[in-house]
This record gives structure tokens, C-alpha cells and sequence, in this order.
């Protein structure tokens, strides 16, 4: 005859009841166990933290170097370009051979084993979300002071080497600003000498003073992206910021994780000492 619902309700709330009778049994029997692998865990974290060296972290943000261009209007354009895209920075910052003697010695590596390559994985650069034109710099050591000196000066050489990529473009302002202040200095003299002259206004002479007014404004253009060079170098767009705690190993994570893995051992030691003597008991009889 099969048993209906309200039947077998009874024995399925004994058996719930039963089940939870034994865990507050095994709790009552085993929480000083478990107690005391917890505290184990924790003392663990604590040794953990004093034993395994700090690590201190500087960041920066930079701003890529421009150089002016001109617009469709052949006007300066405020915003200029890039002299190196950001990618590019990071790509050319990974190669050990980027990093000269002097930031070597400004990094606190000078006696360490491969220090170039070594630098170029402690140097850590990347593109931050929404910002362009910019990378984020990021240097730990174990010392504060390194931390925050070494980041400027890969700062510095960020800022030098991009120096030296605008370079080339200024010198080829420079020349091209000194041919077209002769071709300025030929022409002011035609119309001084046609002024003099008194002769009667011509088609040459008024293609003369559209060049005149074409050569000022060029000149304007060139001498704007001369002198305007360092203002579009590589710059910090906030002061390098230098965290007082430890960003490793980090205390309150540490001391979590050996809270919750002695409080599991302690647990699976219990199980497992509980599963032992009732095979053992069983063993005998």
C-alpha cells in the first residue's frame, strides 16, 4: 500500500531533526578545535606579515609631449599632436635597454643583477580609461623614498627622451623659419622700393603684399611652435602621489584569509579525526 504525503511529513522532520541534533553535537565536541586552528591561522597571517618584506607604491600620471600642427586654415593648432602615441611609450619603456645609468642609480638598483631589465618590469605603465594623451606610472620598493625617486626619474627620462623625438621637428621649424624671414626681407624691400618710386600700382605689386601678409602669418606659425616647445613637453598632470600604507602584503586581506583558511582546516580536521575513530570503533566490533 503506498504511504501518502502525511505519512511520511513525520519521519522527514525526524530525520531533519536528527540531522541538526548531530551538527550541534559535533559544534559542542569540536569548537575548541576549530577555535584553535583559527587562532593558528591568524597567528600564521600575523608572521606572514611580519616576515615577508613591505612594499611601498609611488604613481603618477603623465602627459604625452606635443608638437604644434596647423589646421585646414593653415593656422596652429592649440591642441597640436602627440609626439608619441601612449602605446608606443609602453612598448618602448619594456625594453631594458630604455633605461640609462643614472635612473639605474636614481632607482636604488645599481648592484643588482640585470638591473636594466629588472627596472623595466618595476616600471609599470598603462592607459587609463577616458584619458588620452596620457599614461599611468607605477613604482613599488620596499623603501618610500626609492618608491617616489625612482618613479620621477622614469618620469624625467619619459620627459627627456620625448624631448629629443621633438627635437628634429624644432630644428626643422628653425631652418624653415629663417628661409621664409629672407623671403619676408625680399619682399618688404620691393614694396619699399616701389613706394619710393612713386609708379603706379600693379598686379605685381599687389601679389607682393598678399605674399608679405602669407609670410607674416607663417612666421607667427613657426615661431609659435619654436617657443612654444617646452610648454608641450612631457609633464605631470598631479604631483606623484606616495601611499603610507603598504600596498603589499596587504594586512587586513592577510589576516582574512588566515582567519577562513585555520577556521577550514580546523573543520576538516575535526571531520576527518571524527571519521577516523568511527571507522576505528567499527573496525573492532
Amino acid at each position: 500500500m503506498p504511504i501518502n504525503d502525511s505519512q511520511s511529513t513525520p519521519s522527514a522532520q525526524l530525520d531533519d531533526e536528527l540531522s541538526l541534533l548531530d551538527i550541534i553535537e559535533f559544534m559542542q565536541e569540536s569548537w575548541k578545535t576549530i577555535v584553535g586552528f583559527t587562532v593558528l591561522g591568524i597567528a600564521g597571517a600575523g608572521l606572514y606579515l611580519w616576515a615577508v618584506p613591505k612594499q611601498y607604491e609611488a604613481s603618477a600620471q603623465i602627459k604625452m609631449a606635443q608638437i604644434a600642427n596647423f589646421n585646414n586654415n593653415n593656422n596652429i593648432n592649440p591642441l597640436g599632436i602627440n609626439i608619441e602615441e601612449p602605446q608606443a611609450l609602453i612598448v618602448r619603456m619594456a625594453l631594458p635597454t630604455s633605461y640609462p645609468k643614472e635612473t639605474i642609480a636614481l632607482c636604488g638598483m645599481v648592484d643588482q643583477k640585470d638591473p636594466e631589465l629588472t627596472l623595466a618590469s618595476k616600471a609599470k605603465l598603462s592607459i587609463p580609461k577616458g584619458v588620452g594623451g596620457t599614461v599611468d606610472l607605477k613604482v613599488r620598493d620596499a623603501s618610500k623614498e626609492i618608491a617616489k625617486a625612482c618613479t620621477n626619474a622614469v618620469y624625467q627620462l619619459i620627459k627627456s627622451s620625448q624631448a629629443q623625438l621633438v627635437a628634429p621637428y624644432i630644428d626643422e621649424a628653425s631652418k624653415k623659419l629663417k628661409i621664409e624671414e629672407e623671403r619676408l626681407g625680399r619682399a618688404t624691400q620691393v614694396i619699399a622700393k616701389a613706394d619710393k618710386s612713386g609708379a603706379a600700382v600693379s598686379a605685381a605689386y599687389l601679389a607682393t603684399r598678399d605674399e608679405i601678409r602669407y609670410l607674416l602669418d607663417q612666421i607667427s606659425n613657426l615661431q609659435s611652435i619654436i617657443t612654444g616647445n617646452e610648454s608641450r613637453a612631457a609633464h605631470l598632470t598631479a604631483p606623484i602621489y606616495l601611499k603610507d600604507e603598504p600596498v603589499f602584503p596587504q594586512k587586513r586581506n592577510s589576516l582574512l584569509i588566515g582567519l577562513l583558511l585555520g577556521g577550514l582546516l580546523g573543520l576538516v580536521f575535526t571531520l576527518a579525526r571524527k571519521w577516523y575513530r568511527s571507522n576505528r570503533t567499527a573496525l573492532k566490533h
